[in-house]
C-alpha cells in the first residue's frame, strides 16, 4: 500500500510540475505594439513642465492635428505669471526647416498663435519636431524653453500613442500651466 501512495504522489507531483509552467506562460503580459518607424523618439524624451519661481509653462510632447477638436493644436499652456512669449519657433528634428514661427505672442491671445501641424505650404506635418521660445514673466525675468515633441497622424498603426507611457497631451493640462498626468488624454476616436 505504501508503494501505491508513493506512486500516486509521484504521479501527482509530475502532473503539477508539468502544469505550473503552462499556467505561468498564460499569465505573461501581452507584448505591446511596436512604435512605428520614425516615431521612436516620441513621448517621454523631454520634460514637459517648465517651472521657475511663480512661472509655470506646460508643453505637451505629442499632439494629433486631425481636426477633431481634441489635442489638435500645439501650444504652450501658461499660467498668469507669463506676460510675453517671443520667438515661438517650431523646427524639423535636424533644425534645418522652420515649420512655424511667431515673433511675438501675447499670452491673453495665445489661441491666435497655436500651431495646427501644417507646413507653410499647407501640407500636414507628422513626426518628431523641435520647439523653442523665450518666456518673460511679470518680474521681467526671461527664460528660454526648448524641447521636442511629435505630431502624430490618426492612423490605426499609431494606436500605441493612445496609451503609451510618457505621452502627454494638451488635454492633460491644468489652467495653471501644469500637467495632470492622471487626466485622460481625450484620444478616443483618433486611433
Amino acid at each position: 500500500m505504501k508503494i501505491t501512495h508513493i506512486l500516486q504522489s509521484l504521479l501527482l507531483f509530475t502532473f503539477l510540475a508539468a502544469a505550473i509552467p503552462a499556467c505561468v506562460a498564460q499569465d505573461k503580459p501581452a507584448i505591446p505594439a511596436p512604435v512605428p518607424e520614425g516615431y521612436q523618439s516620441c513621448c517621454g524624451t523631454q520634460p514637459v513642465v517648465f517651472k521657475s519661481r511663480e512661472t509655470s509653462v506646460y508643453i505637451p510632447n505629442v499632439f494629433t492635428p486631425n481636426g477633431d477638436g481634441i489635442n489638435d493644436l500645439f501650444t504652450p499652456i501658461i499660467n498668469s505669471e507669463v506676460i510675453q512669449i517671443n520667438n515661438y519657433t517650431i523646427l524639423t528634428p535636424d533644425k534645418d526647416t522652420v515649420l512655424y514661427h511667431a515673433t511675438f505672442v501675447i499670452p491673453a491671445k495665445i489661441k491666435d498663435w497655436v500651431w495646427a501641424g501644417k507646413r507653410y505650404d499647407g501640407s500636414v506635418y507628422s513626426g518628431p519636431f523641435r520647439y523653442g521660445m523665450v518666456v518673460m514673466d511679470k518680474q521681467r525675468r526671461i527664460s528660454i524653453i526648448e524641447g521636442e515633441a511629435c505630431a502624430i497622424p490618426c492612423r490605426k498603426e499609431m494606436a500605441v500613442f493612445k496609451t503609451n507611457e510618457g505621452c502627454y497631451y494638451s488635454a492633460q493640462a491644468e489652467a495653471a500651466g501644469t500637467l495632470d498626468s492622471n487626466k485622460p488624454n481625450g484620444e478616443r476616436d483618433c486611433f
